[in-house]
């Protein structure tokens, strides 16, 4: 693993807490479903993280580009996932009772198809 990766998994691990082990992390467009969304969507490259038993996201400094503070939160078992295909990467679909729906669009790499895989293995299936 790159020192840099290293880096930022430690600091993940830290804001995440110690009694939950970090299954998957990536950096993904993260946005709010709504109407005209290709269109009007606000749209974030936050930081993803996976465990056991829940999903976090975690906004990026702005000039450090570090995971700073925890933005959302979502035990597993309370949220469903969908994953869509596209030829440029993949798009999540996370909803729950809770919250309004969340897109997170992931870009090609093995460490977005890992965490996409492990999150669909993980939620339930929409």
């Amino acid at each position: 693993m790159r020192t840099r990766d290293r880096r930022v998994e430690i600091r993940l691990q830290t804001l995440v807490g110690a009694d939950d082990a970090l299954v998957a992390w990536t950096r993904g467009w993260v946005s709010r479903e709504l109407r005209l969304h290709r269109l009007l969507a606000a749209r974030t490259f936050d930081f993803a993280v996976l465990t056991d038993r829940n999903l976090f996201l975690f906004s990026t400094g702005f000039f450090s580009r570090r995971p700073r503070r925890r933005v959302y939160s979502s035990r597993l078992d309370r949220i469903n996932v969908s994953d869509h295909v596209r030829p440029h990467g993949r798009r999540l679909r996370i909803t729950s009772r809770n919250a309004d729906p969340l897109w997170i669009e992931l870009p090609v790499s093995d460490r977005t198809t890992a965490f996409a895989d492990a999150l669909v293995a993980h939620a339930h299936a929409d």
